[in-house]
């Protein structure tokens, strides 16, 4: 008998379900973000309280997390090899590598 959970191919089928609707929502929200931060001038943003280098960026991010959903969604290839990690590191705080 093992110890802590057992594995059955109903826990793994709920995960791996949960796993890709969760990916696909956060696609969808990227795009709504994308789009709200693609609207908003930066001297708005920046009286929000962000500096300039931090609405850069969240900006940037954006467009990486953005090209990413699009190569995701078949919309777009992908040319070269890209660490899509770069800018949205930034942003992580607890939990970045």
């Amino acid at each position: 008998m093992a110890v802590g959970f057992a594995t059955t191919k109903t826990e793994i089928d709920a995960r791996a379900g949960d796993i890709a609707r969760g990916f696909q929502k956060h696609f969808d929200d990227v795009a709504t973000m994308q789009g709200f931060l693609q609207r908003t001038a930066n001297p708005d943003l920046e009286a929000l309280g962000y500096s300039p280098d931090d609405v850069a960026t969240l900006k940037t991010a954006f467009t990486d997390l953005a090209q990413l959903g699009r190569i995701w969604g078949g919309l777009e290839p992908l040319a070269t090899a890209k660490d899509f990690r770069t800018f949205v590191a930034r942003l992580w705080g607890v939990g970045s590598f």
